[in-house]
C-alpha cells in the first residue's frame, strides 16, 4: 500500500503510551490525539462520579396526597391500605395511621390523648414503579409535612405475648386464592379476625384484645387464611357452667388456629410523639 511503511516491533517490546504504531504516515499531533481524548474522557467520568456521590438522593414522594379531618364520625374506620399504588384510610385515628407508617402496635406509640379521638381521611397516589417497600417511608414523610409531626424513639422492656405454634400443631393453612374457605360461624362471639394475612399481621390484630403487644415468634413465612372469633374477657365471664359462652382470645387462638399466646418480657421500640398539629395541611 503506497505511502504506508509498517513498523516492525521486536518481540516482547510494546510501544510507549504516547506512540502509535502507524509508521511515518502519522504526524506528531495525530500520535498525541488518542491519548488526549482518553485523558479527557477519563476526567469527565471521574467528575461525573464525584458529583453523583456528593449530591443527596431525593426521597420519593406521593404524586397526589390528601389528608383531611373526618367530621362525620361514622362508626366504621379503616387502617391505611395499599392497592395498586393507592394508599387510603377512612375515619382513621392518627394512632392508626402511625401504626401503619412505622410498623408498630398501638401500645408502642405514646402521645397526646387526641391520637385516639380525632379522625382523618387519607388518600395518596404513589408514582408508577415505586416498590411497596418505599410506601411506608413516604407515608412517614407525608405525616411530618402535613401534621408537622416530630417524634423520637426509646427502648423499654415491657410485658408482651409471644405468638407461637401450640404443641397440638397448627390448624390454619397457607392462603390459596383459588380455594378460599367459607366464613365460619361466630358462635356468639362479638369479635372476629378473618382473612389472608401474615403471622405478623395477625399478631398486630390481636394486640388490642390481648392488652399487650403481641410479637410473632412462630417462624412461619407467607400468608395464611385465619378466622378467629372471640369475645372480650368481661363478656366471657358472664357465661355459666352449662353455657360457658364464647371463647376469649387466649382460648380461641389455641383452639381455632393452633397457636398460643405465651407471656414474656421484651425490649420494645417505643415511638414518642413530641408534637403534632390536630388539623393537618390538607392539600
Amino acid at each position: 500500500m503506497k505511502g504506508f511503511k509498517p513498523v516492525l516491533v521486536p518481540k516482547g517490546v510494546l510501544p510507549g503510551p504516547n506512540k502509535v504504531c502507524t509508521g511515518e504516515a502519522g504526524s506528531a499531533s495525530q500520535k498525541q490525539k488518542v491519548p488526549t481524548i482518553m485523558r479527557t474522557a477519563l476526567a469527565i467520568l471521574v467528575f461525573s462520579t464525584t458529583v453523583a456521590s456528593v449530591l443527596p438522593t431525593q426521597a420519593q414522594t406521593f404524586d397526589v396526597a390528601s389528608v383531611r379531618v373526618n367530621r362525620f364520625g361514622d362508626g366504621s374506620s379503616s387502617y391505611p391500605s395499599l392497592t395498586n399504588g393507592r394508599l387510603t384510610a377512612k375515619n382513621a385515628t392518627l394512632r392508626m395511621i402511625l401504626q401503619t407508617a412505622y410498623g408498630l402496635s398501638a401500645l408502642q406509640i405514646n402521645g397526646p390523648g387526641w391520637l385516639d379521638s380525632d379522625r382523618y381521611d387519607l388518600e395518596a397516589k404513589s408514582p408508577p414503579g415505586v416498590p411497596d417497600t418505599e410506601i411506608m417511608p413516604m407515608l412517614q414523610s407525608l405525616l411530618k409535612a402535613r401534621f408537622l409531626l416530630t417524634t423520637h424513639r426509646e427502648s423499654r422492656e415491657m410485658p408482651v405475648y409471644d405468638l407461637i405454634v401450640a404443641k397440638e400443631g397448627l390448624k390454619v393453612s397457607p392462603f390459596d386464592p383459588e380455594h378460599i374457605p367459607p366464613t365460619p360461624p361466630r358462635n356468639g362471639a362479638s369479635s372476629m379476625i378473618i382473612g389472608p394475612m401474615t403471622m405478623s399481621q395477625l399478631a398486630d390484630h390481636m394486640t388490642p384484645a390481648a392488652g399487650r403487644t403481641v410479637l410473632n415468634k412462630t417462624g412461619l413465612e407467607g400468608r395464611y387464611f385465619c378466622a378467629l372469633s372471640y369475645s372480650p374477657l368481661a363478656a366471657e365471664a358472664t357465661g355459666s357452667a352449662a353455657n360457658p359462652g364464647p371463647l376469649d382470645i387466649f382460648a380461641a387462638v389455641q383452639q381455632q388456629l393452633g397457636l398460643k399466646l405465651e407471656p414474656a418480657k421484651e425490649p420494645l421500640d417505643i415511638l414518642i410523639v413530641d408534637h403534632a398539629e390536630r388539623v393537618p395541611t390538607e392539600n
